[in-house]
Protein backbone atom coordinates (compact mmCIF):
# COMPACT_ATOMS: atom_id res chain seq x y z
CA UNK A 1 0.00 0.00 0.00
CA UNK A 2 1.27 3.46 -0.86
CA UNK A 3 -0.06 6.42 1.12
CA UNK A 4 -0.22 8.62 -1.99
CA UNK A 5 -3.06 6.38 -3.26
CA UNK A 6 -5.05 7.09 -0.08
CA UNK A 7 -7.50 9.99 -0.28
CA UNK A 8 -9.97 11.54 2.14
CA UNK A 9 -12.94 13.48 0.84
CA UNK A 10 -16.30 14.71 2.03
CA UNK A 11 -19.26 12.40 1.62
CA UNK A 12 -21.39 12.94 -1.44
CA UNK A 13 -24.83 11.39 -1.85
CA UNK A 14 -23.45 9.17 -4.62
CA UNK A 15 -21.30 7.53 -1.89
CA UNK A 16 -24.34 6.25 0.04
CA UNK A 17 -24.29 2.67 -1.21
CA UNK A 18 -20.51 2.33 -0.92
CA UNK A 19 -20.71 3.56 2.71
CA UNK A 20 -23.37 0.98 3.48
CA UNK A 21 -21.38 -1.76 1.69
CA UNK A 22 -18.22 -0.70 3.56
CA UNK A 23 -19.99 -0.81 6.95
CA UNK A 24 -21.51 -4.20 6.09
CA UNK A 25 -17.94 -5.48 5.56
CA UNK A 26 -16.16 -3.50 8.28
CA UNK A 27 -18.46 -3.83 11.31
CA UNK A 28 -18.15 -7.65 11.57
CA UNK A 29 -14.36 -7.18 11.89
CA UNK A 30 -15.11 -5.76 15.35
CA UNK A 31 -17.84 -8.25 16.26
CA UNK A 32 -20.81 -6.13 15.16
CA UNK A 33 -23.36 -6.39 12.36
CA UNK A 34 -24.83 -3.58 10.30
CA UNK A 35 -28.50 -3.04 11.22
CA UNK A 36 -29.45 -0.53 8.51
CA UNK A 37 -33.17 -0.68 9.38
CA UNK A 38 -32.61 -0.29 13.13
CA UNK A 39 -29.67 0.95 15.13
CA UNK A 40 -27.68 2.08 12.05
CA UNK A 41 -30.53 3.71 10.10
CA UNK A 42 -28.72 7.08 10.39
CA UNK A 43 -26.59 5.92 7.45
CA UNK A 44 -29.64 6.05 5.18
CA UNK A 45 -29.51 9.88 5.38
CA UNK A 46 -25.93 10.89 6.15
CA UNK A 47 -26.39 14.54 5.13
CA UNK A 48 -29.18 15.01 7.66
CA UNK A 49 -27.59 13.05 10.51
CA UNK A 50 -24.00 14.33 10.44
CA UNK A 51 -22.45 17.77 10.13
CA UNK A 52 -19.37 16.27 8.48
CA UNK A 53 -18.86 12.80 7.05
CA UNK A 54 -15.52 11.88 5.48
CA UNK A 55 -14.73 8.87 3.32
CA UNK A 56 -11.20 7.46 3.04
CA UNK A 57 -10.43 5.55 -0.11
CA UNK A 58 -7.58 3.66 -1.63
CA UNK A 59 -8.20 4.31 -5.30
CA UNK A 60 -11.93 3.73 -5.65
CA UNK A 61 -12.22 1.32 -2.71
CA UNK A 62 -13.65 2.75 0.51
CA UNK A 63 -11.42 1.80 3.44
CA UNK A 64 -12.50 4.18 6.21
CA UNK A 65 -14.98 6.73 7.49
CA UNK A 66 -15.26 9.36 10.21
CA UNK A 67 -18.02 11.81 11.08
CA UNK A 68 -18.81 14.78 13.30
CA UNK A 69 -22.26 15.29 14.76
CA UNK A 70 -23.32 18.61 16.28
CA UNK A 71 -24.74 18.57 19.82
CA UNK A 72 -25.01 22.31 20.39
CA UNK A 73 -23.06 25.46 19.52
CA UNK A 74 -20.11 24.45 21.75
CA UNK A 75 -20.09 20.64 21.67
CA UNK A 76 -19.88 18.03 18.96
CA UNK A 77 -19.44 14.28 18.86
CA UNK A 78 -17.02 12.04 16.99
CA UNK A 79 -18.95 9.35 15.14
CA UNK A 80 -18.38 6.52 12.68
CA UNK A 81 -14.60 6.19 12.91
CA UNK A 82 -14.17 2.91 11.05
CA UNK A 83 -11.19 1.54 9.18
CA UNK A 84 -10.90 -1.79 7.38
CA UNK A 85 -8.83 -4.20 9.46
CA UNK A 86 -6.12 -4.68 6.84
CA UNK A 87 -5.30 -0.93 7.12
CA UNK A 88 -4.86 -0.87 10.91
CA UNK A 89 -1.44 0.09 12.24
CA UNK A 90 -0.55 2.35 9.29
CA UNK A 91 -1.54 5.71 10.80
CA UNK A 92 -4.67 5.98 8.68
CA UNK A 93 -7.14 5.89 11.57
CA UNK A 94 -5.17 8.68 13.20
CA UNK A 95 -5.37 10.70 9.94
CA UNK A 96 -9.15 10.37 9.95
CA UNK A 97 -9.32 11.33 13.61
CA UNK A 98 -7.06 14.36 13.05
CA UNK A 99 -9.27 15.56 10.19
CA UNK A 100 -12.39 15.43 12.37
CA UNK A 101 -10.69 17.26 15.27
CA UNK A 102 -9.33 19.91 12.89
CA UNK A 103 -12.81 20.44 11.46
CA UNK A 104 -14.36 20.77 14.95
CA UNK A 105 -11.74 23.34 15.96
CA UNK A 106 -12.28 25.34 12.77
CA UNK A 107 -16.04 25.36 13.42
CA UNK A 108 -15.43 26.83 16.88
CA UNK A 109 -16.50 23.90 19.04
CA UNK A 110 -14.95 23.87 22.52
CA UNK A 111 -15.21 20.11 23.08
CA UNK A 112 -15.61 16.88 21.11
CA UNK A 113 -17.17 13.85 22.80
CA UNK A 114 -17.25 10.19 21.83
CA UNK A 115 -18.77 6.97 23.06
CA UNK A 116 -17.28 3.54 22.52
CA UNK A 117 -16.99 0.02 23.85
CA UNK A 118 -14.38 -1.10 26.37
CA UNK A 119 -13.76 -4.07 24.04
CA UNK A 120 -12.53 -1.65 21.33
CA UNK A 121 -9.00 -1.64 22.73
CA UNK A 122 -7.24 -0.34 19.58
CA UNK A 123 -9.75 2.46 19.11
CA UNK A 124 -9.48 3.55 22.75
CA UNK A 125 -5.68 3.66 22.47
CA UNK A 126 -6.04 5.82 19.35
CA UNK A 127 -8.41 8.21 21.14
CA UNK A 128 -6.04 8.53 24.12
CA UNK A 129 -3.11 9.18 21.76
CA UNK A 130 -5.09 12.07 20.21
CA UNK A 131 -5.76 13.58 23.65
CA UNK A 132 -9.22 12.27 24.54
CA UNK A 133 -9.81 11.78 28.27
CA UNK A 134 -12.46 9.80 30.15
CA UNK A 135 -15.66 11.68 30.98
CA UNK A 136 -19.08 10.91 32.42
CA UNK A 137 -21.84 9.35 30.34
CA UNK A 138 -23.32 12.09 28.17
CA UNK A 139 -25.90 10.10 26.20
CA UNK A 140 -28.24 7.15 26.51
CA UNK A 141 -26.53 4.83 24.00
CA UNK A 142 -27.14 1.37 25.50
CA UNK A 143 -24.29 -0.11 23.43
CA UNK A 144 -21.56 2.18 24.82
CA UNK A 145 -19.70 1.78 28.10
CA UNK A 146 -16.80 4.22 27.54
CA UNK A 147 -17.22 7.99 27.22
CA UNK A 148 -14.43 10.40 26.37
CA UNK A 149 -13.90 14.09 25.61
CA UNK A 150 -11.20 16.31 24.16
CA UNK A 151 -11.10 20.04 24.80
CA UNK A 152 -10.57 21.87 21.52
Amino acid sequence: MQNEKISIRKYDDKDRQSVIDFLRKCLPQSGRELDIDGRHKIYRDIDRNFELFLCMREGEMMIGTVAVKRHDSMRCELKSLYLSGEYHGKGLGYRLLEQSIKYAREKGYSAMYLDSLSASVKALALYRKAGFLPTERYNDNPHADVFMVIKL
